[in-house]
């Protein structure tokens, strides 16, 4: 029984190992394809001006903060105001 139940967990922890490979290849793909201006003013126009620590903790040296921040002016810029 303890057999069965130590292969079972070893199948399940290289299952998972795998899929957090498959994760973190896919966060450096979005990463190093992305056009930060563009994320920025996005993420400018949504009203999320608080996303560049986050990408900087993901993407780290890949992280564009300058075009990030650019976009963001825009994008804020941009966003709707609320009536008066």
């Amino acid at each position: 029984m303890r057999f069965l139940l130590a292969i079972v967990s070893c199948t399940l922890v290289s299952g998972c190992e795998s899929f957090s490979q498959k994760v973190d290849a896919s966060r450096q793909d979005r990463c190093q394809r992305a056009e930060w201006a563009k994320v920025g003013e996005r993420d400018g126009l949504e009203g999320a001006t608080t996303m560049a620590d986050r990408y900087q903790h993901i993407c780290g040296d890949m992280f564009q903060p300058g075009p990030y921040q650019e976009g963001l002016q825009k994008g804020t810029a941009r966003r709707p105001r609320p009536p008066v």
